[in-house]
């Protein structure tokens, strides 16, 4: 016997139905804006159709408390109440639509918005594309400079037990476990599981995703519901229980059209797999994918730092004088100083009009900047430009004279004019996170 099995309850299935379907329009702000500023089938627009959110009342762009999108579900609540009172008796004459189908498709549509949003975040968790290893920089950053949804996304990157990818693999295997009706149930409450764990994170470190986590975990609840009697009957009163007999009877249109839909939904999956893969593999995401100038990787020590002709001593309080800077394998630089960098609150979105900021997004202890690059003549200093990351109104222009393989020399003014002269000297430097534990750590 289903939960939902007497007329009384009919009413609740309407309602039910077009509550989910209002919430399953594809009105996003951040799609639109994802559609409008990349390829059309790009990666991070596949991902974005994957996991979209219906947004009448848009939801902040920052990580934090924001809540507002939680508003939507009042609407889609307040909708669905007037469309039932006002029609519902009009449609029940009209189809004539017995429950217990009202009931299968309400679930078909739950199960297979749940699996392709489900599989798409799983499949980025398996490939370190949401929450890749932690930058040079980030390994120069004190700790309490990073936001609280960096620092959880830096614990889970540098976890080597095969957390991360465990749990996206187990998200892949439950969004596939949904497309069979008979295997549905399985993946729903594994979902359960995942997804309210998922929920807890966003709230305790604030990420900013905490409404459309908890709108997965409801879609999984729900599906979950229908065989709750049958697992409470079995695994608490340890009875026995009847299987489900319903069975769904289709048009011949949907009959012949059914393994169809599913054989392309699957390959929806297969395809976004590819190309997560081909990005991660080829295009260094999250990260820029220019290359930087390979040799120059590293931490460097400012050993020389003279501003507008005054040489400035190492110091704790002075606003003007750099600390250290660290070159990254591509072509950014990072600059410790003094003076107080707001960190850049942006959710870590996986979107065009975010790619390629997921380094500087949450560090509140470094300066970024993009840097360019060019040998004039063999035997002159080279060009060095650098763009603001942070702050896209401060920038540098260099001439910089490599003096030995260790020792950068930096001549050239900032945005205001100011006058800079900086020896770098990098720092022999062995990282304990990539020389590994004597022994393998093992979860199993």
């Amino acid at each position: 016997m289903s939960t939902i099995s007497k007329s009384k309850n009919r009413f609740l299935l309407e309602f039910g139905l077009l509550f989910f379907l209002i919430l399953s329009i594809p009105y996003d702000q951040y799609l639109f804006l994802s559609l409008a500023n990349g390829s059309l089938f790009s990666f991070e627009n596949a991902f974005q159709w994957a996991t979209y959110r219906t947004s009448f009342v848009i939801e902040g762009a920052y990580v934090g408390s924001d809540v507002r999108g939680y508003y939507n579900w009042l609407i889609a609540l307040g909708v669905a109440l007037v469309l039932v009172i006002a029609f519902g008796k009009y449609f029940r004459k009209r189809y004539q639509v017995e429950e217990h189908t009202l009931y299968y498709w309400l679930r078909v549509l739950l199960r297979y918005r749940l699996a392709l949003a489900i599989t798409f975040t799983g499949i980025v968790k398996v490939l370190p594309i949401q929450i890749p290893e932690p930058t040079l920089s980030d390994l120069h950053t004190e700790y309490g400079d990073f936001l609280r949804w960096k620092l959880y996304y830096l614990t889970n990157g540098i976890a080597t037990a095969g957390y991360l990818p465990l749990i996206g693999a187990l998200e892949v295997i439950a969004g596939l476990l949904l497309l069979h009706r008979r295997t549905a149930v399985i993946g729903a409450g594994v979902l359960v599981a995942i997804l309210l764990n998922v929920v807890i994170v966003n709230y305790v470190y604030d990420i900013g995703e905490q409404v459309y986590s908890s709108f997965l975990l409801l879609i999984a609840s729900v599906i979950f519901l229908y065989d709750l009697p049958r697992f409470y009957g079995l695994l608490v009163n340890h009875g026995a229980v009847l299987p489900d007999v319903f069975v769904p009877r289709f048009s011949p249109i949907v009959w012949r059209a059914r393994p169809y839909l599913q054989i392309v939904f699957l390959l929806l999956i297969a395809g976004f797999s590819v190309q997560a893969y081909v990005v991660w593999k080829h295009t260094n995401y999250p990260f820029p994918e220019e290359k930087g100038v390979a040799k120059w990787k590293g931490l460097y020590d400012v050993k020389d730092f003279v501003w507008n002709g005054d040489t400035l001593a190492y110091s704790l309080t002075d606003e003007y004088r750099w600390k250290d800077v660290v070159f990254e394998a591509w072509n950014s630089i990072s600059i410790r100083d003094n003076f107080t960098v707001k960190a850049d609150s942006l959710k870590p979105r996986i979107s065009t009009q975010n790619a390629r900021n997921y380094e500087y997004l949450g560090n509140g202890g470094r300066r970024f900047y993009r840097y360019t690059y060019r040998k004039v003549e063999k035997n002159k200093p080279a060009q060095l430009n650098l763009n603001g990351q942070n702050d896209a109104d401060k920038h540098f222009n260099f001439l910089l004279d490599e003096v030995d393989p260790v020792t950068l020399v930096l001549r050239g003014r900032d945005e205001a004019g100011n006058t800079l002269q900086v020896r770098l000297e990098r720092q022999a430097k062995n990282y304990l996170l990539h020389e590994g534990r004597r022994k393998p750590i093992r979860i199993y």
